[in-house]
């Protein structure tokens, strides 16, 4: 356990319109320490489907503290950003969640809300290093297609078990994957999500996988974060619960935004040829099967990572799971990122 502390400020920003209405809400967390180097790097976040923002604070933790033992540090600050319908993104945005179908806020959506952050003067002649854990990879690699090849804003970019795949992949594999992602959405829709204390939801979350893979700091976040207090009808009285702050209808039908994967699949093809993009998986086929990991290390089609590392003992889940050991690999390639390293500059040509 790092005794590191991180400091926080919490943020609430517009996202741009879809289809003629107004973009969600898009909550967003700033981490930094004392010791943040002004000139460091600047790392933005994205989470997989059913997690929420401060899930990467336990790995933050253990990432600036491995940084801090260098000198100069390399992280100037960390941003982590809720998919829209997530985390506190889906409280503050649940009446307008309330007018569109489940399933309807895609990975894409999320992307471009993310582009539009880089975009923003928050970001200002910083340099940005893109993470993305599962579903949170195709949103990072997705919100590099609002900039041209030739002015790309990251400096690196790294992918923590991708859930990435390309089309031809999928229909190959389609009974498989069209069951996995069935048995996905039944189980999702079969869990409960409103509990009378923090205490009952967090033993019931306890005791079934994948939160029983936890570490206990990540779990700890979950239990802190991943619920809100909402008032309820409890037959002729109003009573307090405490509910999951993602819609479980929401979350189940992330599953079926296989569209955005393909997409963001084809992307990263283009893109390892400019930007340096660093692989983690874990060395545990639990969700992802092989064939995904050959995918995107297939030097063969043009996707060519700058490197690939592997986690003992973690499967999909290496966030929640190891985020000690996902630091450290984190760690390494950071610490390939020079200090002149600038963005516009093509790596790979």
């Amino acid at each position: 356990m790092s005794s590191l502390k991180l400091r926080s400020e919490l943020f609430v920003f517009d996202t741009p319109p879809l289809h003629g209405l107004p973009g969600l809400k898009m909550t967003a967390k700033r981490y930094y320490t004392p010791f943040s180097d002004p000139q460091g790097l600047t790392l933005l976040f994205a989470h997989g489907v059913g997690a929420h923002k401060e899930q990467w604070e336990p790995m933050l933790r253990y990432l600036f503290s491995h940084q801090h033992l260098q000198q100069p540090s390399r992280i100037r600050e960390a941003w982590c950003f809720d998919w829209l319908n997530h985390g506190d993104a889906a409280v503050i945005n649940k009446a307008a969640l309330e007018r569109r179908s489940p399933g309807d806020v895609s990975i894409a959506e999320w992307a471009a809300a993310i582009a539009s952050f880089v975009k923003s003067p928050f970001l200002r002649d910083h340099r940005l290093v893109g993470f993305g854990h599962s579903a949170g990879s195709s949103a990072i690699i997705l919100s590099t297609r609002a900039f041209s090849m030739r002015n790309q804003p990251f400096v690196a970019v790294f992918l923590l078990e991708p859930s990435m795949l390309t089309r031809e992949l999928w229909m190959a594999h389609l009974m498989e994957r069209e069951t996995l992602v069935r048995k996905s959405i039944s189980a999702t829709l079969r869990r409960r999500d409103v509990f009378d204390t923090w205490e009952e939801a967090a033993n019931y979350y306890r005791n079934r996988k994948p939160w029983s893979g936890y570490d206990h700091e990540v779990f700890d976040v979950f239990k802190q974060h991943g619920f809100y207090s909402v008032g309820m009808q409890d037959g002729s009285k109003e009573a307090t619960k405490v509910a999951l702050k993602c819609d479980l209808h929401h979350e189940a039908l992330a599953y079926q935004d296989i569209e955005s994967h393909f997409e963001a699949t084809d992307q990263y093809t283009r893109l390892c040829r400019v930007v340096p993009v660093h692989i983690v998986f874990g060395d545990v086929y639990d969700y992802i099967p092989s064939y995904f990991q050959d995918c995107m290390t297939d030097v063969s089609q043009g996707r060519s990572p700058a490197s690939v590392k592997r986690v003992p003992g973690a499967g999909h889940g290496i966030l929640q799971q190891t985020p000690e050991a996902l630091a450290r690999a984190i760690s390494v390639g950071l610490n390939s990122i020079t200090r002149d390293s600038t963005s516009h500059l093509l790596h790979r040509l």
